[in-house]
């Protein structure tokens, strides 16, 4: 699903280890366009909210805002994917 997003930014995420975070996350390691990045699901249990994270490995920055949703489809479908492509690049 992830992947579905970053087609259109002319991206892919390319998994290479994923670890469970706890019982409310995971994080999946890999890299894209060649960068390190971390990629985190997660569950607030206080209102089961859902959120991804994109960070950058190399600067150890998260690479936008935190946005919560109903479920990991909506969380994916509204994170600013081109802008976080565009900072992962640049930086």
């Amino acid at each position: 699903m992830v992947n579905l997003q970053l087609i259109n930014n002319d991206a892919e995420f390319v998994a290479a280890n994923e670890m469970p975070v706890g019982p409310f996350g995971t994080s999946v390691f890999g890299s894209i366009k060649g960068y390190p990045v971390r990629l985190d699901f997660v569950i607030n249990p206080a209102n089961d909210l859902r959120a991804v994270h994109l960070f950058d490995l190399r600067t150890k920055a998260l690479l936008a805002e935190r946005l919560m949703s109903r479920t990991f489809d909506e969380a994916i479908e509204a994170y600013p994917w081109a802008a976080t492509i565009a900072t992962l690049v640049l930086t």
